[in-house]
């Protein structure tokens, strides 16, 4: 194992993922190069001791051997069930929506995915099912490679170690209870935020300006921001400055309202000369980490906890949410490999004819 491995497999990943997670950590890529990097350094530890003895290296490399025979075999089948049952759980615990039906949907888009593989396997001859089923195929393969390194890079970016000065704990605001009364999703953002406010006092000497950020809905008797407040008092939480910022309706005016609300207040217009931090559930800070940096702002997350039963629905949703944002450049690819397939399939036509 020489120095063109040790570039290749070990260098190489470091430098990227140090990049990334560094300067771009909303970005998939993220996830992408730490996933590199373990299988690589995982790989390295195997063929090194595999000089040693063979039997020790056939022992570290059985649980990787063991996870994708099981999740080549059974890994569609395991996502189906689970999803079906965290569907069950989750309508017997929250309201009935569309949002809390996208277990249902993603099983059953799978479930339809596998009997297409079954009928193309049936009619062999026909190229018409076997291309319909490649695309599909494709599809799926995509969207659960990029599913993963989003949670992979959702995890990486929710326990960041926050080392420096933080100067702004921007809260981000979601529905009340009755129109007034913060839900306990709520509270647990509110209480991350605080949580690193006292961090920083406490361990480095700083007070961060806390923003509360939430409009008032048609259905709320006050502002998300204003109920939050509430909490605080109610709470009795020893903070410093705290702003209200209760014009925004969504994640996007959350951070752009707060932004100006920053420049109104202490009169800075460049927030990346600032450390920014977004305090959110933990499946969500990620899409809101990666429309902070499409306005403009450098922003890390700490994230609230979020109940089990709940995380899958989460997640799925703030995963298409993240699609949507970067959804060009997907567009992009499928429109290449489409060209592509299409290209091939006319010059087999042509050499067929000739």
């Amino acid at each position: 194992m020489g120095l063109l491995w040790f570039i290749i497999m070990i260098l190489i990943p470091v430098i990227c993922f140090s990049y990334w997670i560094f300067f771009r950590p909303t970005s998939l890529w993220t996830g992408f190069f730490f996933t590199v990097l373990l299988g690589s350094l995982y790989l390295t530890l195997i063929i090194n001791v595999e000089k040693i003895s063979t039997q020790v290296a056939i022992w570290i490399a059985m649980p990787a051997i063991i996870l994708i025979l099981l999740v080549g075999f059974f890994g569609m089948f395991t996502g189906v069930v689970a999803l079906f049952w965290n569907q069950r759980v989750l309508l017997k615990r929250e309201s009935f929506s569309l949002g809390n039906l996208l277990p249902m949907i993603v099983a059953v888009g799978l479930l339809l995915f596998q009997i297409l593989l079954l009928v193309a396997a049936i009619y062999i001859n026909n190229p018409w099912l076997h291309l319909l089923s490649f695309l599909v195929g494709l599809f799926f393969g995509y969207t659960i490679s990029l599913f993963f390194f989003y949670f992979v890079t959702s995890v990486l970016y929710n326990h960041f170690p926050l080392t420096g000065k933080v100067d702004y704990i921007i809260v981000l605001g979601a529905g009340l209870i009755d129109g007034e009364r913060v839900t306990p999703l709520l509270a647990s953002r509110i209480d991350a935020g605080v949580a690193l406010y006292n961090k920083q006092k406490q361990k480095k000497g700083y007070e961060p300006t806390i923003i509360l950020s939430g409009g008032q809905g048609a259905d709320e008797k006050i502002s998300e921001a204003q109920a939050m407040y509430n909490y605080i008092i109610e709470k009795e939480y020893e903070l410093g400055e705290v702003y209200l910022e209760e014009k925004s309706t969504n994640t996007k005016e959350n951070l752009q309202f707060s932004e100006k609300l920053i420049y109104q207040k202490d009169s800075i217009k460049n927030l990346n000369k600032k450390n920014i931090v977004i305090a959110s559930n933990n499946y969500h800070v990620l899409r809101a980490g990666k429309l902070a940096s499409k306005l403009g702002i450098f922003a890390r997350g700490v994230g609230s906890k979020t109940k089990l039963y709940y995380l899958p629905t989460a997640f799925i949703r703030e995963y298409i949410g993240y699609l949507a944002l970067t959804k060009k450049r997907h567009i992009w690819f499928f429109g290449i490999v489409l060209a592509g397939v299409g290209l091939l399939g006319i010059l087999q036509f042509i050499i067929l004819n000739m």
